[in-house]
């Protein structure tokens, strides 16, 4: 373990001292709500549709009542695995945890009460997901803080062994996020962020964490966390061994691109 900390601490140094790029913070210490969605295909022209005329104002609503500070709809572009039960996801953004609840109290000014009656049924007909996850966003970085949500994002989950938390947040926090402050400054990424998972959980759930990466272009998937871009930063850095001591910290549960349909902010 000692090892694995002064690997880190060194890469750190490396890294720090070569990378000095400052980058808007957006999200940081905020929560994130994921529901993750089966549409049959013979409905998604009709739930597109009901998400422009009914989604998209209900979140409005909720932001303008400041209970919601963002919502996205991504399409499941590449699965994370062949037998994937979703194929849509929505993702709420706020800076408190409590505003994940009593979405009906949270548009209640908004609408009156046969039009609320209504929108409501409809919403959770369409917003009824496979299941959700809630998580804390322990680190963010973006290239411009009011840029338009970049067309492509990856998710990236981790399983972190118990004990090996403090060391996986450290190596995410010290290292990675120098490196993908790079691919920024280079064009070939729009964001990174880092998250906790907070509920469900357990060993049998499979993963704890995750990375977010904010992509203009498929292009930029051949420019991500590489040899390269480690040499870039640091050309004397042990390549071999810097890997080694990240896979140390997490396995790489899978990984997924989401195609960005449409978001309020």
């Amino acid at each position: 373990m000692k090892n694995i900390y002064l690997s880190i601490i060194s890469a750190t140094l490396l890294l720090v001292l070569t990378t000095t790029v400052s980058l808007a913070q957006n999200h940081q210490g905020y929560y994130m709500h994921i529901d993750y969605l089966h549409i049959e295909q013979s409905e998604i022209m009709n739930f597109e549709r009901g998400v422009e005329e009914v989604i998209k104002p209900i979140q409005q609503a909720r932001i303008d009542s400041e209970n919601l500070n963002e919502w996205y709809l991504y399409r499941v572009a590449f699965p994370g695995s062949r037998d994937t039960r979703y194929n849509y996801v929505a993702v709420s953004i706020s800076n408190d945890i409590s505003d994940f609840e009593d979405v009906h109290n949270q548009v209640i000014q908004s609408y009156d009460g046969n039009d609320m009656r209504r929108m409501m049924s409809l919403y959770f007909n369409m917003m009824a997901p496979t299941h959700s996850e809630l998580w804390r966003i322990n680190n963010s970085v973006l290239a411009t803080e009011d840029a338009k949500p970049s067309r492509y994002f990856g998710m990236d989950y981790m399983d972190v062994p118990e004990g090996m938390e403090y060391a996986y947040q450290m190596m995410e926090d010290e290292v990675a996020r120098p490196l993908h402050e790079l691919r920024m400054e280079m064009g070939n990424m729009e964001g990174w962020e880092l998250f906790t998972l907070i509920t469900p959980g357990g060993s049998e759930y499979g993963y704890n964490f995750a990375t977010g990466n904010y992509l203009g272009n498929l292009r930029n998937l051949e420019f991500g966390f590489n040899e390269e871009l480690i040499r870039i930063s640091n050309p004397e850095t042990n390549v071999r061994e810097f890997f080694e001591n990240i896979e140390e910290t997490r396995d790489l549960v899978r990984s997924e691109l989401w195609e960005l349909v449409t978001y309020v902010k």
